[in-house]
């Protein structure tokens, strides 16, 4: 059964969605009877200016622009990523800084791609042969820099390569280069962190709108004469720069969520601590951010809101741990289509740089689906939390976050509910416990393909020896001494899961007894069992 999405399309399809498609296409479909092309044409580059003037143009256009994102009017404007820049601080209030400042975040990552990204064989005849050959292992050897990058950067491009498979957009070398470019260029920047897993669906979004933005520019200024500022900041030559300095700034917010470790200082000196994936904070000692944040989330602000939900999730032991850490380390990006993530993005950032509101979005995602969490077990709720439901109006949930967070100054929304069959989230809860028992448990070994002639001539040996159960007592011996063999459980074929690890009453039913599986071994040889008398 596959499971319901939203399909999303590169910037230059066609799409009835609003966002990743050309905006200025349905002003040319309507200017297309009006006579001449040329006024059509100035008429575009004239609602391109307007949009501009709107959202930059007025004294306190940061509070518009901010508002704006967080109410969803951001969805088809043209100039998204300008706004993403002013959120995140790339670009300041001020906007006769813009474009020094812009500036000078291109020079910044000019010189860290020249610092980190070498080509030893250039700089072969400028420094000392001795040191710097393929063979050497000296830490200031540039060629054994090289081939640890290289190592990096294949790491990187495994998951650059799975980035938004539906989406033609990420399948261009051209854009999987700067993808692979940028986060080499963040790990080298950051030694202690480097690069983690997930971090490649945080850049890509942001790679998307700028890409999207320049073409918009792009479609404008061949129709007229934009603004310098327009020129500086939509420049699509420093498509990889933007996202760069974008994505770093982000990772000021977001790097605890990635890190193995706290950032605490204790009698003098970082401690570092080791994260225990379902250890609760009551269970165990002080744990990495990202742990505690869902830990919090759920015992805090679920229970807070719903203490039914609370109650529910607990009596089950789903920790948090389980769906949440993905949920917030990529900021929902694998919960919603693209356009969608899009809507949530724009009011996380408008909402703060230090991204508070990503707790609401959180309980406001569990509400959505509380009734059927309530009604489901284990199984079922596993499949609703790893495989969550698509929403139909993206809006109604960033509208209950606020107003969970804040009631006083903010509405009470609608309250919508998800109902649907839940046999296609039962069989995908089924199929992720069951990958997780099977990826925990060791394999058996199997001797039908090891053994299966030597055991057969072993027979032959001892066959003449006579019918007594002396004859073949080495090996039967352990056959009469197991226990009787329990009816194996049976377990579905199972599809491997996006992100999830197992709990801990799953982790506790996993060992079998050692004698359990010789017997099961021996039993499948069909050995002649001896005739006791």
């Amino acid at each position: 059964m596959q499971h319901p999405n939203f399909e999303t399309r590169h910037p230059l399809q066609q799409d009835e969605q609003e966002t990743g498609y050309d905006p200025l296409q349905n002003y040319y479909n309507r200017n297309k009877d009006r006579g001449s092309l040329d006024s059509a044409v100035e008429s575009t580059f004239q609602s391109y200016r307007k949009e501009w003037d709107d959202l930059f143009q007025n004294s306190n256009y940061l509070a518009r622009i901010r508002q704006a994102g967080i109410n969803g009017r951001l969805r088809s404007s043209r100039f998204r990523s300008v706004c993403w820049k002013l959120y995140l601080d790339v670009l300041s209030e001020d906007k006769t800084q813009w474009i020094s400042r812009t500036k000078e975040h291109r020079a910044q990552y000019e010189k860290i791609k020249e610092t980190h990204i070498t080509n030893p064989r250039k700089a072969a005849g400028q420094h000392d042969l001795v040191v710097n050959n393929p063979l050497s292992q000296d830490e200031g050897s540039l060629w054994n820099k090289f081939f640890q990058d290289k190592e990096l950067r294949g790491m990187i491009k495994q998951d650059v390569l799975r980035t938004f498979p539906e989406m033609l957009y990420f399948q261009e070398e051209d854009v999987r280069t700067k993808l692979t470019d940028i986060l080499f260029c963040y790990a080298r920047e950051n030694e202690r962190l480097l690069y983690k897993q997930g971090m490649h669906e945080l850049l890509a979004p942001i790679v998307f709108v700028l890409s999207c933005d320049h073409q918009a520019f792009q479609h404008a200024s061949e129709t007229a004469n934009p603004s310098e500022e327009m020129k500086v900041l939509l420049d699509p030559k420093f498509h990889e720069h933007d996202a760069y300095a974008m994505f770093s700034l982000l990772m000021e917010t977001a790097e605890p969520w990635f890190s193995s470790f706290e950032r605490e200082v204790r009698k003098g000196k970082e401690e570092m601590l080791t994260s225990i994936p379902f250890a609760r904070p009551q269970d165990s000692g002080p744990s990495v951010a990202i742990v505690t944040k869902v830990n919090r989330i759920q015992d805090q602000l679920v229970k807070k809101h719903d203490i039914e939900l609370y109650m529910h999730l607990n009596r089950l032991e789903i920790a948090p741990q389980i769906y949440g850490i993905r949920w917030v380390r990529l900021l929902f990006g694998r919960e919603f289509p693209l356009q969608d993530l899009l809507v949530v993005w724009d009011a996380l950032f408008a909402d703060s740089i230090t991204l508070d509101l990503v707790d609401y979005v959180f309980v406001a995602m569990l509400l959505y689906i509380r009734d059927a969490l309530i009604a489901s077990n284990f199984q079922t709720c596993l499949g609703l939390l790893m495989h969550y439901p698509p929403i139909g109006d993206i809006h109604s949930l960033l509208l209950k976050a606020l107003f969970l967070r804040d009631p006083k100054n903010n509405p009470r929304p609608v309250n919508y509910q998800f109902q649907q069959n839940l046999d296609y989230y039962k069989t995908r809860g089924a199929d992720l416990v069951n990958k997780t028992r099977a990826s925990t448990k060791a394999a058996p070994l199997n001797i039908n393909k090891v053994s299966s002639s030597l055991l057969n001539f072993g027979r032959k040996l001892i066959a003449p020896m006579g019918g007594g159960s002396s004859g073949i007592s080495p090996i039967n011996n352990e056959v009469i001494s197991a226990p009787p063999p329990q009816a194996p459980e049976p377990r579905p074929l199972a599809e491997p899961p996006s992100c999830t690890a197992p709990s801990n009453t799953q982790m506790k039913s996993q060992p079998f007894p050692q004698t359990h599986h010789q017997h099961r071994l021996l039993k499948s040889e069909s050995l002649p069992q001896p005739q006791l008398k």
